[in-house]
């Protein structure tokens, strides 16, 4: 009767704690269960998750490290089980706990969880989820961190604005301030970024974390000409118990900063710091670019480059000093080539990397292409015995190169154990006596078929064998010649041809130059000699711009002047005016589209050079307006309407390459194609 009691208690007392039961009994009892089983396994596997992100985060010291550490999308396959496991443990409160106080504290958890998945799509479904069911400044914050690492600038602004107006508990204030001093560092305001970051330091404990803060502080006024500020952060890094690797960056910093080569070479001739020998090549590499000693630096950097986990970086940067510092172009065009294959996806320079690594592999085909069509003419005015002598000399060298190159192969034996001595070939003795004796037998035999005939011929053999190499040598030269000769242009037409890439190659590498490279050194040296070598070139209009681009002072008013007078008409002089006029003001654009609409009116009347007149007064009185891609198109056709095909071909060419996004780009195209038919 007892037990039956106890039984029926327990059967009530369960039914009675049912989570969807409001009754204090039944709240109490979900929230116990829910927050010292579910909630505190998830935390805490949050929590290892958190200091093991912290850890393992791959720091790239060549840069300005990232004041919030970025998102590693292979975290989570090294991690999949735990990460499995804290998403099952807090979805265990949603399904069991519904009337429990913990519902929210398990969303969140939920969304670190898919954080730590990269899922960002429901991370971020889930944190709005729990903001509408109440305001929680961890979601918030959360949110905030997942818009600034996307760079949705517009919504991170409204969660700062009602986070900075609302209370924020110690943590939470810290976790605030650290996220806007990333975001004044995404927007590139480091000195804003420095000062937040000098309020977020009083809430940080002495240890890591602040000691990383404090290095990227001196990171940040390094980078904006304040070397005491940088030296006195870079000192705050050594007092914060750093990481191994943060304290050897930060003496490595100090010594840079201060000029301090010989303490740099101590660092190198350390045993202890072997492994670090490439970052301490970049820290002198830096120090050398810094005193503009640019040979040094780049020694010093490539051998950075040595078992370097963060080689594309220094690739980068030896792209950079090849192209803007040596004017190596060449090699400019290799590094950055090489800094597109270290850099990873997820570096703030991958994107830029691999966009450089096509500019400057444009270059290198058009230098290539130039180079090669230079020599070629060169050999053309060559006679047929200089070609000859020119192409054996070549062969010799050839030959040299590949003799020099090819070093005989040195064989090693690996030493043998006991075992081993017993197989013939393993045993040294066994076979120098088995040298003697064949060598006593058979004599000097030279390795071939039927080496062991006793009679036979083999200085006939040895002859007739050399002469049919020699014929087969003398065979193979012969054609390697002819083709080689095919190779140069000899007639007119094939000169002509040659002289055609040279001139499409020059313009098209000027204008990469300046357009895509920022190189106007470059972009001058290429189009001027475009100029002085092709006077006619159809390429002139554009060369003039682009050279009025990149230039200063006298010479640039003088490549304006230049393309004004030889093309009043030409589109490249409307951009000019528009560059020094800016934008056209209202009444402006108002004129504008009256002037194109009697311009059109007249085209329709077949007055076509009065529509031209009209178009082209359009165009260089109202430079920039919002019509000029119909003013343009409308002068081709009125070109066309009076049979100058040649002038609306070239207004055609223009607007193509000017105005792709225009509605009129395609039929202008079809029209392009109908005129080259």
């Amino acid at each position: 009767m007892h037990r039956s009691l106890v039984i029926l208690f327990l059967a009530l007392s369960t039914w009675s704690c049912s989570q969807y039961s409001n009754k204090p009994m039944a709240v109490a009892f979900h929230n116990v269960n829910a927050k010292y089983n579910a909630i505190w396994q998830a935390s805490r596997l949050d929590k290892e998750l958190q200091k093991k992100y912290f850890s393992e985060r791959k720091e790239s010291y060549n840069s300005i490290l990232p004041i919030i550490i970025p998102r590693d999308s292979s975290f989570k396959r090294g991690n999949e089980k735990e990460i499995k496991e804290l998403i099952r443990k807090a979805s265990l409160v949603i399904d069991r706990h519904q009337n429990s106080h913990f519902i929210i504290d398990a969303y969140l958890l939920i969304a670190r969880g898919r954080l730590y998945q990269n899922d960002l799509k429901n991370a971020i479904e889930t944190y709005k989820y729990v903001n509408s069911l109440d305001i929680r400044p961890e979601a918030l914050l959360a949110l905030y961190e997942i818009y600034l690492q996307q760079q949705e600038f517009s919504s991170a602004e409204k969660i700062e604005e009602f986070l900075s107006e609302n209370p924020l508990n110690t943590n939470e204030k810290k976790q605030f301030l650290l996220l806007k001093a990333y975001s004044f560092q995404l927007l590139n305001e480091p000195i804003k970024a420095v000062a937040v970051l000098q309020e977020a330091q009083r809430y940080l404990k002495k240890g890591e974390e602040k000691a990383r803060i404090s290095f990227i502080m001196a990171q940040l006024l390094s980078d904006n000409n304040q070397p005491t500020l940088a030296v006195e952060n870079y000192r705050s890094v050594l007092n914060n118990k750093p990481s191994y690797d943060l304290q050897l960056q930060a003496n490595l910093a100090i010594h840079q900063q201060e000029g301090n080569l010989e303490a740099l070479l101590n660092m190198l001739k350390d045993p202890k710091n072997e492994e670090s020998k490439s970052f301490i090549y970049v820290k002198i590499g830096q120090y050398y670019y810094g005193k503009k000693d640019f040979k040094k630096a780049k020694e010093n950097w490539e051998k950075g480059g040595e078992n370097n986990p963060n080689k594309g970086e220094l690739y980068y940067q030896l792209g950079s000093l090849f192209a803007k510092q040596m004017k190596d172009y060449d090699l400019a065009a290799h590094y950055y080539d090489s800094a597109a294959t270290y850099l990873s996806a997820n570096h703030p320079d991958y994107a830029k990397a691999q966009k450089l690594k096509k500019s400057w592999g444009n270059y290198s085909g058009f230098a290539k292409q130039i180079s090669l069509q230079d020599s070629l003419l060169r050999l053309a005015n060559l006679s047929p015995s200089a070609l000859h002598e020119l192409f054996l000399k070549q062969q010799k060298d050839t030959v040299k190169t590949v003799i020099t190159k090819t070093a005989a192969p040195i064989f090693t034996r690996r030493p043998f154990n006991a075992d081993q001595q017993n197989f013939y070939f393993n045993n040294e003795q066994a076979r120098i006596q088995g040298a003697i004796e064949f060598s006593n037998r058979w004599g000097n035999r030279t390795l071939e078929d039927f080496w062991n005939l006793k009679n036979k011929n083999t200085t006939l053999a040895q002859t007739v064998s050399s002469t049919s190499t020699a014929e087969k040598t003398v065979r193979k030269e012969s054609i390697l010649e002819e083709n080689w000769l095919k190779a140069i242009p000899s007639t007119p037409a094939a000169q002509l041809k040659a002289r055609k890439i040279i001139e499409e190659s020059l313009f098209k590498l000027g204008k990469l130059a300046r357009l895509e490279l920022g190189e106007n050194e470059l972009a001058n040296t290429t189009l001027k000699r475009l100029l002085a070598e092709y006077p006619s070139t159809t390429y002139e209009a554009e060369a003039l711009y682009v050279l009025y681009l990149s230039n200063e002072g006298p010479t640039k008013t003088s490549f304006r002047s230049q393309l004004v007078e030889r093309y009043p008409s030409s589109y490249f002089k409307t951009m000019i005016l528009k560059l020094e006029n800016g934008t056209l003001a209202e009444n402006k654009e108002i004129l504008a589209q009256k002037k194109y609409e009697a311009a059109f009116e007249r085209f329709e009347a077949g007055q076509f050079a009065a529509s031209y007149e009209a178009c082209l007064f359009a165009q260089q009185n109202y430079p920039g307006s919002k019509l000029e891609d119909k003013i343009v198109f409308l002068m081709a056709l009125s070109k066309a309407g009076l049979h100058e095909t040649a002038e609306a071909k070239r207004i055609l060419e223009e607007f193509v390459q000017l105005f792709s996004t225009s509605p009129l780009a395609k039929e202008a195209s079809e029209m392009l194609k109908l005129m080259n038919k």
